[in-house]
């Protein structure tokens, strides 16, 4: 039955009723970035997820992020939640994962002890993106969401 499912997913996609997701060139970083692909050129420390993205970020728009920095966490915080809207998927049927955000903004844990609310929530956004589905049902039968290429 699973195999039938997953066959009827892929003749849905392949004629076209079923789309993958769309990105735009710096959602497909942002996610590569979080996702740990780009340990060559940016180092990723999943400590201080907001420190990590300068070097994207300035590579990106062009100026130093540490100049402005409360500019930089809008536009960064704007951007992964951009991101996560486009790619989430919350099989709890609560928006567990919407909660979780708003209790980082509000409450420092040890997992995330930055001191700025939007520091806190930002790292809570990179690490729900790091752990997204891209494949549906398993990486041999499965079904892209959405493509990193």
């Amino acid at each position: 039955m699973k195999r039938i499912t997953i066959l009827y997913q892929k003749l849905l996609r392949f004629i076209g009723i079923t789309k993958p997701i769309q990105l735009d060139k710096f959602q497909v970083q942002i996610i590569k970035f979080c996702k740990g692909h780009y340990k060559d050129k940016y180092r990723t420390n999943a400590n201080d997820w907001v420190r990590s993205f300068i070097p994207l970020f300035n590579d990106e728009y062009g100026y130093d992020a540490n100049e402005n920095y409360k500019t930089y966490l809008k536009v960064l915080f704007n951007q992964l939640v951009d991101v996560y809207m486009k790619i989430r998927i919350d099989y709890s049927g609560s928006n567990v994962q919407i909660k979780e955000l708003f209790d980082a903004s509000f409450n420092r844990s040890f997992r995330r002890d930055y001191e700025l609310p939007i520091e806190r929530v930002i790292a809570e956004l990179c690490g729900l993106i790091q752990n997204n589905v891209v494949i549906e049902n398993g990486i041999k039968n499965g079904i892209k969401r959405y493509h990193l290429d």
